[in-house]
């Protein structure tokens, strides 16, 4: 059975609870009386994803050789897809829509796109 989270609505503290996907609650009640509603995103948090507040996104997938960030660089701005690449290599994408034009402009799909990424 998955664990569901739900968040106190004065502490904001996060409270992990086990439920059947069957029957998954909105919200749950306290002993002291307390409800609780579910909270989606500390789910989300719990598996690593990323929420939209988390933006800019570093590409592992696109990543180039730290050697050639600045030829990489010059390269996207040439072609109007201005594109920065981290100490590591990876490009830093400001919005969905950068990606998708990145991912054109190279001809290459980017494998840490999520559910509803245009890449």
């Amino acid at each position: 059975m998955p664990t569901y989270c739900f968040k106190h609505p004065k502490t904001n503290k996060i409270i992990d609870m086990v439920f059947p996907v069957s029957s998954i609650p909105e919200c749950i009640t306290l002993d002291d009386g307390t409800v609780c509603e579910r909270c989606v995103m500390a789910e989300i948090k719990e598996q690593n994803g990323l929420t939209a507040a988390e933006w800019p996104i570093h590409s592992h997938a696109l990543a180039v050789h730290p050697s050639q960030r600045k030829e990489y660089e010059e390269f996207s701005e040439k072609h109007g897809v201005k594109t920065d690449f981290d100490e590591k290599g990876k490009p830093v994408f400001r919005t969905r829509k950068h990606r998708k034009e990145y991912c054109k402009l190279i001809g290459a799909l980017d494998l840490d796109g999520g559910y509803g990424d245009a890449t």
